[in-house]
């Protein structure tokens, strides 16, 4: 069940804004060695919350999962270098019929009504598009990242997301084809527990990232 994690909920995306490097001298041409590798933290906030029932709502309609992203320690094979901006990433995701109406309490009578919400619909196929869909094209220091491919995993010693085989073009640290990735890792308390386990415990309005796993590489 551990290894059920919710993916379309987290995200963790590439800084979007632009990292200004300041040549000292007129001869120094040459952009910093890749990769720049960097751990990172983030706040991820859900709304509506995610339960077991979801929230009745009906087609079309919408929920967002926001992320804040901090970068620290960030190296390449020269040394230590400036760490790369924050991110602030907002994913939509849209009211689903719950495919587990029959054991999560929502009943028969109401297998044909759509959810936001739904703790059990965030381990499919569906979601693991969304998340390598919220990092698609997405500006990475002066450069674009492109063609994240997105997977449940092992990261470190937690379960996580791995968005991986992407490539930044252009900007200050482009990388080899398919040389970039993100692997998040779920820190291992109760909240995530609950999470993990299908939020019987209660509605999960937050999701808790392991800063000592999680790892970034441009």
């Amino acid at each position: 069940m551990r290894r059920k994690i919710l993916m379309g909920v987290l995200a963790l995306a590439l800084p979007a804004g632009t990292m200004a490097f300041t040549q000292t001298s007129a001869f120094a041409t040459k952009a910093p060695p890749n990769p720049v590798s960097c751990t990172f933290s983030a706040t991820v906030t859900v709304s509506p919350p995610l339960s077991a029932q979801g929230t009745a709502s009906v087609k079309g309609a919408t929920g967002s999962t926001t992320v804040h992203g901090t970068y620290s320690g960030c190296t390449t094979s020269a040394g230590s270098v400036p760490n790369l901006p924050a991110t602030d990433l907002t994913i939509i995701s849209s009211a689903a019929k719950d495919p587990n109406y029959a054991t999560d309490g929502n009943g028969v009578a109401n297998k044909k009504t759509y959810y936001l919400g739904l703790c059990a619909g965030l381990t499919g196929k569906s979601t693991l598009k969304s998340l390598a869909k919220s990092v698609k094209n997405l500006p990475v220091a002066g450069g674009t990242l492109k063609g994240m491919k997105a997977s449940q995993g092992a990261v470190g010693s937690d379960v996580g997301f791995i968005l991986a085989a992407g490539t930044v073009k252009g900007g200050t640290y482009p990388t080899a084809s398919k040389g970039a990735s993100i692997l998040a890792g779920l820190t291992n308390d109760t909240n995530n527990t609950n999470l993990i386990g299908g939020c019987l415990s209660g509605p999960v309005t937050n999701i808790d990232i392991d800063s000592a796993q999680s790892t970034v590489v441009l």
